[in-house]
């Protein structure tokens, strides 16, 4: 992780309503500059996130987890040269009255095929200091197999209710 667990719980950085869509775009772009700095192949990356979701928490959390799992899609939809070609990464959410969801699905492997690779997100939350961040957010992860191939990692945070003392 580039930050401690202690670092990012510190870090004054939080979203009262912060534009979900302006944080998945700032991680997007730090991965595309990290490839391009490397000079590595990146897999076209999509971004389908309104501009009206919503995240209240802290957003260097979020950034955190939501870096972790698209450098593991990026890294799976490109897994070898004929791939890197049709390669592709889509970021998505949804927003429900309880919670907002955000997916990452990439055209990679199944979660099957990665256990047998023995990398990658293969089913669960895959090191404490994720747990960790995952708990800060109070969200949970899912994972499931694309119909059309690869893995969707969804992350699904609760909405913080506003509590009002009565008068």
């Amino acid at each position: 992780m580039k930050e401690s667990v202690k670092a990012l719980q510190s870090t004054n950085n939080w979203g009262h309503g912060a534009a979900l869509q302006g944080i998945v775009e700032d991680v997007v772009s730090g991965l595309q500059r990290h490839h391009a700095d490397t000079g590595g192949a990146l897999p076209h990356v999509a971004v389908d996130v309104p501009r009206d979701h919503k995240f209240d928490g802290n957003v260097a959390v979020l950034k955190e987890l939501l870096s972790v799992w698209l450098r593991e899609a990026v890294r799976a939809a490109a897994g070898n040269a004929a791939m890197a070609r049709t390669a592709e990464v889509l970021v998505t959410s949804v927003d429900y009255p309880d919670c907002v969801e955000i997916e990452i699905a990439d055209s990679g492997p199944s979660r099957a095929e990665r256990q047998g690779l023995g990398g990658g997100v293969v089913g669960r939350v895959h090191v404490s200091v994720q747990q960790k961040l995952l708990d800060q957010v109070r969200g949970d992860v899912r994972l499931d197999d694309c119909a059309e191939g690869g893995v969707a990692v969804t992350l699904r945070i609760p909405k913080v209710a506003s509590q009002r003392m009565a008068a």
